[in-house]
């Protein structure tokens, strides 16, 4: 459970009495992406106003929206549920629950509902609840490690809130306390999410980046030993015609021989190894078929080497530029320059990477008929079990899931 607040820890963390928003009637409700969901409202005497609940990582918040911002596709589930249940109501209260817990309630005629916004860094999550404080549905699947929430359980908080880096005070994750004050809020967190997107496709490209750059130093440092082991290709050819002139002295299972180096002044004697499980003949042609190797590797050896050179300074100065990017067009710059080959970053830098790694399967989803007639979802992955309960499931459908432990989520569409 979040550890306890005392009085002057939720005194400095009290969310702003704005004007705009307690008090007025929700009229709109949208949801452009999977982290973010929009509210619209209108108060008689101020206006009309938007609200953005964000759920992203770095800068989860709820605070006043001031751009315009596109419904993407067909509402999803969370998306239906509030507009069925909030929109035109009236919005009653903002509290803290916990100064990283904001609590929206709304009040219609038929009864109270509850938005609960939970700021936890990349476990964020926004919960609708009904009036005894029950969970209706989540933005975000409830079930984390350590916390099992499903329909219709009491709403409790998470057991670990994870705390924000201190550089972007917790108050800036509330409303501002008017819409001048909201207005250079939302220019600041405007900045700060451009910084985020930037890192969110500088960080993937950085690491790639280093990765290359020491698989190339790896591969030039072996190339360098292989060009030493050139430069010995005449001393095997030397010891493979000793062997042969000498080749009387050998013998099966020698371990080595001690020969007379005719091939210089004073004839040193030289110590050759050979091969003990290898004849003589053999032991001549194992030092002959090294030379050759060696001899024919020469030029292979001096264009790797210079190849991998150049891929090196490459890497170097792609490094160079992604640390020195200060904004998504030095990236998009980089992406432009890029060869063809280099696909892999070029995708990191264009974002594609991420998008399709959280790409729905494509696999069909599990579909069975009971007895009766009913249509039967089955989700067989955390990806499907998204798909089946926020995607797909309506109010009227029944939705199970094993109680306390992991399992697919099985829906049941109710025709009627």
């Amino acid at each position: 459970m979040p550890e306890p607040v005392d009085a002057a820890e939720q005194a400095a963390h009290s969310v702003p009495a704005d004007p705009a928003l307690v008090g007025a009637r929700i009229r709109d409700v949208r949801q452009p992406d999977d982290a973010t969901l929009l509210l619209e409202t209108y108060h008689s005497g101020i206006g009309g106003a938007r609200w953005r609940f964000s759920l992203h990582a770095e800068g989860a918040r709820l605070g006043r929206e001031f751009s315009a911002v596109r419904q993407g596709g067909p509402p999803p589930a969370f998306c239906q549920w509030l507009r069925a249940r909030v929109l035109g109501g009236r919005v009653e209260a903002l509290t803290l629950r916990h100064p990283q817990i904001l609590v929206l309630t709304v009040r219609k005629r038929d009864g109270r509902f509850q938005l609960v916004l939970e700021l936890n860094r990349r476990n964020s999550n926004l919960l609708l609840l009904d009036g005894d404080g029950r969970v209706l549905i989540a933005m975000r699947h409830p079930t984390l490690p350590g916390r099992k929430l499903a329909a219709g359980s009491p709403y409790a908080p998470p057991p670990r809130l994870h705390a924000f880096p201190r550089a972007i005070p917790l108050r800036e994750r509330y409303p501002a306390a008017d819409e001048r004050a909201a207005r250079a809020l939302a220019e600041r967190w405007r900045e700060r999410e451009a910084g985020f997107a930037l890192e969110a496709r500088r960080g993937p490209a950085l690491q790639l980046a280093r990765r290359e750059l020491k698989k190339r130093q790896r591969r030039l440092a072996k190339l360098e030993l292989e060009r030493a082991d050139v430069h010995e290709a005449d001393k095997w050819r030397r010891r493979g015609e000793l062997l042969q002139i000498h080749r009387g002295r050998l013998a099966p299972g020698m371990a080595s021989v001690e020969v007379a180096d005719v091939f210089q002044a004073d004839a040193p004697l030289v110590t050759i190894p050979l091969d003990t499980r290898a004849g003589p003949g053999a032991n001549i042609e194992r030092y002959f078929k090294r030379f050759r190797k060696l001899r024919d590797a020469s030029s292979h050896v001096e264009d790797r080497i210079s190849v991998t050179a150049r891929e090196l300074g490459a890497w170097r100065q792609r490094l160079d530029a992604l640390e020195n990017a200060a904004r998504p067009d030095d990236l998009e710059a980089l992406a432009a320059s890029l060869p063809a080959a280099e696909r892999g970053l070029k995708a990191l830098l264009s974002g594609a990477e991420g998008s399709r790694s959280r790409a729905p399967s494509r696999r069909p989803l599990m579909r069975r008929s009971s007895a009766e007639g009913y249509d039967i979802l089955v989700g067989r992955s955390g990806m499907e079990n998204e798909q089946v309960t926020f995607r797909l499931g309506r109010g009227r459908d029944w939705w199970f899931h094993a109680q306390g432990i992991a399992g697919s989520h099985v829906l049941v569409i109710n025709p009627s």
